[in-house]
């Protein structure tokens, strides 16, 4: 049985979340210089954009980025001969029979991404890693490795940079 840990990048969550910061930063911002034109006026006698700049990193982006870390769930996958299970806080267990799975592709619709569908092309789970790339490759090694599945690698242009793609499907 292979065991994989990672945080779980959650899209949708992180979206909203980092939105409703940015807008209470901004009514706080406002409040304390006195509504919009006050803080357009404290930006204009700031005096550098440079300075500006790295101060709304620290006091701004800087907490967001380490806000996300802990609204990111911690994931445990486990592969073995019959099944691949998905363990979560907060929510059920998910188990899926790798004798369901018909395709998996890593990298096809978001990057760092991994997908399993059924013979029928339905999703059955999304495994998305927060920063380790690595573990996506090595959960479509351990599934392939247990159900007969056949390698194709090609590349996608995002941002126009290159991606490599790898579809896995049944023989």
């Amino acid at each position: 049985m292979n065991t994989f840990q990672f945080k779980s990048h959650n899209v949708k969550k992180g979206l909203i979340f980092g939105f409703g910061y940015l807008i209470v930063v901004f009514i706080l911002f406002c409040l304390v210089f006195g509504g919009i034109n006050g803080l357009a006026d404290a930006v204009n006698n700031f005096g550098s954009a440079k300075g500006l700049g790295i101060l709304v990193a620290v006091i701004v982006i800087g907490p967001l980025i380490i806000l996300l870390q802990f609204i990111n769930p911690k994931i445990e996958i486990q592969v073995d001969k019959e099944k691949l299970s998905i363990k979560q806080p907060k929510k059920e267990d998910k188990i899926i029979l790798l004798n369901v799975i018909d395709k998996m592709e890593i990298n096809h619709s978001l990057v760092n991404q991994l997908q399993l569908f059924d013979n029928n092309g339905q999703l059955l789970t999304t495994i998305h890693p927060q920063n380790d790339m690595n573990v996506i490759f090595a959960i479509a090694e351990a599934i392939a490795k247990h159900g007969g599945f056949i390698q194709k690698k090609g590349n996608k242009k995002i941002f126009g940079n290159p991606v490599e793609t790898i579809s896995y499907s049944r023989r």
